[in-house]
């Protein structure tokens, strides 16, 4: 159940912008014998991307770490804003916001440790893992359940769909495109 301060904030949301690192995946990094990273993401996650875009929401990756893995995986989502080796996370969310020309308010922000706090606290809506290292630092809006690599996105899309009441939008697109 989704409080009424929550409610609102998530009422404006049409944008989800995420950290990859300890948010889609647990925040280990696996190297090969080749020195390629290996990230674990979970299903969970990605079962909710098409849906999310069906329902109009722009989605959005920004990363620290350049990571071939991950490309493959945003590849795959089809999410139209990823940025890798960010070492100013804030300035490619100003970037993100003037790409799609959103506000602050519109935008849901995810993110796990103090490299995201300047863009939690300027976004509409900010989560964190269950795990995540800022709620330490920042009050974020939503402290999740899940644990990084663990569903913490499809926590938040879920939140989002309860508080816009798209249950009618998820049943239209159920029918129609699964």
């Amino acid at each position: 159940m989704i409080n009424d301060f929550l409610h609102l904030k998530l009422h404006t949301i049409k944008a989800i912008l995420f950290d990859a690192d300890g948010v889609l995946t647990n925040g280990q990094i696996i190297i090969d014998s080749k020195g390629e990273e290996i990230k674990a993401f979970h299903v969970k996650d990605g079962q909710f991307f098409p849906f999310m875009r069906y329902c109009g929401f722009v989605l959005g990756c920004i990363s620290g770490r350049q990571s071939n893995s991950l490309s493959v995986r945003m590849e795959a989502l089809k999410v139209p804003f990823v940025k890798t080796g960010v070492k100013k996370k804030l300035e490619a969310y100003e970037l993100f916001k003037q790409t799609f020309k959103l506000t602050d308010e519109q935008i849901a922000y995810v993110g796990d440790d103090i490299n995201d706090l300047k863009v939690l606290r300027k976004a509409g809506f900010s989560a964190t893992p269950a795990d995540g290292m800022v709620q330490h630092l920042y009050p974020v809006d939503h402290i999740c359940e899940s644990r990084g690599g663990e569903g913490v996105l499809r926590e938040v899309f879920t939140m989002i769909i309860e508080a816009q009441d798209l249950r009618s939008k998820l049943e239209e697109y159920i029918e129609n495109e699964l």
